[in-house]
Formats: structure tokens, C-alpha cells, sequence
């Protein structure tokens, strides 16, 4: 199958209707490649200074811009927006990253909070006690702990696990330029293998079988992420790399499974972030993030509906 886009009018609508028009063309000749800054890969950059930089755009920031400009504009260029703090899901997600791809940090980052009934005073005495006794590590619940340590073990031991995690690089911070827009881009693989030349992706789901977790990473935009990473691993480093995911089961008994991206999905993902990669250009060079399209739309029942009638 080939995928195509209209590079003429990458929104799908009129662009005088949403407020760009007059903003440079997608398909105007870019920045020669000597003018652009070079590429870069960054060790050890912590997480809050890679996810708050306004001069590159990440994958899950196109993503966001899937949906429409202003959503992305919301998450992430609202002068007013603060950072949130994590919510549980995400401090077991992170939990889980450091178990599979640095375990010998687990237990310097984090720390298991033992059973107790805060709302008694020696509740409270004893969970005051036990934050102080932590220090700057993270407090996870008994069962976040044992779960991270599971997932762990579920996807370490798999014969997989064993050949891709032996060693290499974990979350480097990748920049490069696209040549077709001059957008400065960014990523942050989970994990670099040292022993095979690919990328891997640890993703959560509620179910790791094939049919499933295709739904998935099609419905959550998992191909775009592929192709994003592949090409800009290959812009900033020469070194050509395919995209693996380890997927991993959230609850007992934490099945995992392992997929590599093939060319039909690549293709699909690489069509797209080229689009949104254009759009971002329009709406950054005119300051303007506008929402859904501001004309009457018809409205028609959905695929699954027509296909079941």
C-alpha cells in the first residue's frame, strides 16, 4: 500500500478558514542544510529540560498537533502553563522504565512505602518517618514496587530481553534539523542497544497480542513515533537503526511481547509526521495555533457503524 498527503493543503481544509493563510507555503525551498545547527546527542540531560524545550519538537508534540494546533499550543507554549506533577500511572510507568533498562539504579531511585493507615496519628507518624528515611528517592506503593519488578523480569527474561538489554544506552536526548521544513527536531529513546542496530520502545498496554497491541500503537500513534525516531536517529548519526517495541501487560501476570515496526507501518508513520511537520512550520512562522476548522462540516456515522450495518 502507498501513502500519499496533498502537501498543498496538509490541514485537509481551506487554510483561510482556520486563520493561515498567508503563512509561508509548506513546500517553500528550506534553509540550506549548511545553515542549520547540527545534530546533537545529549547524555545525561534530565528529563524536565529535554520535555520543556520550545526550540525542537518531539514526536508526542506532533501528536498533539494531530488533534488540532491549539491543543498542541495548550500542552505545550500556553505562557501560563505550569508543570504538573506526575500522576500514579506515571511514577509506575518511570518506575518501570528504570526496573527493565537500568536495574541496578531501582533501588537508588526508589523505595517501597511499607503498609500503613495514614489516617491514624501513628499512621501518619510512621509514613512521616519513612519519607524522611527515603531521602530524594521516590516512594512507591508495595504493589508498584513488586509490579515494576515483575514487568522487569517478564520482559529481561524473555530471549529477547536477553539479546537487546545486555547493555547499551538508556533515554540519550537525539536533536537534529529537518532538511524539508527547518524544524529543529528531538528524541528520547527508552533504551540503544550496544549489541544490535535497533531502537527499543517499552510500551504498557492492557493486552500484548498481536491484534491487540496493532489496534494499539495505530489508535496511539505508534508508527509515527517509529519513523520520527529511525529518521532522526539516522539524520543526527548516519547509523541506521530499526524500531522494536517490548510491550508489557499492566496487570498480573504481566505478559510481554516483543514487535519490530515493518516498512508498510514506517511508511504510514513517516507520511504523517512529514504532514504534521509542514503544519507545525505554517503555524510556528505565523504564530498562530488555531482549533478545529471553523466552517460547517457534515457529520457521518462512523466506519464500525457503516461496516456493521
Amino acid at each position: 500500500m502507498k501513502w500519499s498527503v496533498d502537501p498543498g493543503d496538509p490541514l485537509g481544509v481551506n487554510l483561510a478558514d482556520i486563520g493561515l493563510e498567508g503563512a509561508p507555503a509548506a513546500d517553500r525551498t528550506p534553509a540550506e542544510p549548511a545553515d542549520f545547527e547540527p545534530p546533537q546527542v545529549v547524555e545525561g540531560l534530565p528529563f524536565a529540560g529535554y520535555n520543556s524545550d520550545l526550540g525542537s519538537v518531539s514526536a508526542s508534540g506532533l501528536r498533539l498537533l494531530a488533534r488540532s494546533p491549539l491543543h498542541h499550543w495548550h500542552a505545550l507554549r500556553r505562557p501560563d502553563r505550569e508543570p504538573e506533577p506526575p500522576t500514579d500511572a506515571q511514577v509506575f510507568g518511570t518506575a518501570i522504565h528504570c526496573a527493565v533498562l537500568e536495574p541496578d539504579a531501582f533501588e537508588l531511585r526508589f523505595a517501597a512505602r511499607p503498609p500503613m493507615d495514614r489516617r491514624t496519628k501513628e499512621g501518619k507518624a510512621a509514613y512521616a518517618d519513612f519519607m524522611e528515611s527515603i531521602g530524594d528517592r521516590t516512594e512507591l506503593k508495595s504493589d508498584q514496587w513488586h509490579g515494576a519488578l515483575a514487568v522487569a523480569a517478564s520482559v529481561r527474561e524473555t530471549e529477547m530481553g536477553r539479546i537487546l538489554l545486555a547493555g547499551g544506552r538508556s533515554e540519550v536526548s537525539v536533536y537534529w534539523t529537518d532538511r524539508a521544513t527547518g524544524i529543529r527536531c528531538r528524541m528520547r529513546p527508552d533504551f540503544v542497544p550496544s549489541s544490535q542496530p535497533v531502537l527499543v520502545d517499552l510500551k504498557s498496554c492492557e493486552n500484548a497480542s498481536d491484534t491487540a497491541f496493532s489496534a494499539q500503537a495505530w489508535r496511539l500513534g505508534y508508527h509515527v513515533t517509529a519513523a520520527f525516531y529511525v529518521d532522526g536517529w539516522r539524520a543526527a548519526t548516519g547509523e541506521k537503526r530499526d524500531y522494536v517495541f517490548a510491550a508489557w501487560e499492566k496487570e498480573p501476570p504481566y505478559a510481554s511481547a516483543w514487535y519490530y515496526a515493518d516498512d508498510q507501518l514506517l511508511e504510514a508513520g513517516r507520511c504523517e509526521y512529514e504532514r504534521l511537520l509542514r503544519i507545525y512550520a505554517r503555524c510556528l512562522a505565523a504564530d498562530e495555533w488555531p482549533g478545529y476548522p471553523a466552517i460547517l462540516q457534515p457529520l457521518f456515522p462512523p466506519a464500525w457503524a457503516m461496516d456493521k450495518s
